[in-house]
């Protein structure tokens, strides 16, 4: 199961910009930008394989010496093993990997983990496929034939992953 939680801050550039794209001056429609906004940033991110935006995200799972968690791992802010915490010496974090390793003492069903994952700067491409995907998605609000417009996914191609 997972929580997520986007940086707010991120959020609210974003909207701006989306605004500021699409020439909207008012806030009447926030609301549904935003609703956009978030479709268009989880495109993004399963095109790429990675999270986009600075979240704060709550894994659980089933417990295993290794845990891999969403990329690019900016930190772990706390670890449950059967709703008992752990303290930091009980694991080890690999941000380039995005894993957390359990020393051999640590033994249970399920795994708790709270993280930060994301960009705490989005690059100006990204943000422009992101803009470019929910102004589709505002001004085309019926389901088409049509796949992603082609410019957003030239801006995403070279974030791809293709890691498992």
């Amino acid at each position: 199961m997972r929580k997520r939680e986007i940086d707010t801050t991120q959020l609210a550039f974003m909207l701006n910009k989306l605004k500021s794209h699409l020439r909207i001056t008012s806030n009447d429609l926030d609301d549904e930008l935003m609703a956009k906004l978030c479709a268009a940033i989880d495109s993004a991110e399963h095109q790429i394989g990675r999270v986009i935006p600075l979240s704060t995200i709550t894994d659980t799972k089933p417990f295993s010496s290794i845990v891999a968690l969403s990329r690019p791992l900016v930190s772990v802010d706390g670890i449950k093993v059967d709703d008992t915490t752990l303290s930091d010496d009980h694991y080890t974090v690999d941000v380039f990997a995005g894993t957390v390793s359990f020393d051999e003492s640590v033994e249970g069903s399920a795994v708790k983990v709270t993280y930060a994952a994301g960009k705490e700067q989005i690059p100006a491409d990204i943000v422009n496929a992101i803009l470019l995907i929910a102004s589709s998605l505002f001004a085309n609000p019926m389901d088409s034939v049509e796949t992603l417009p082609k410019a957003s996914s030239r801006l995403l191609r070279p974030y791809r992953n293709y890691e498992l």
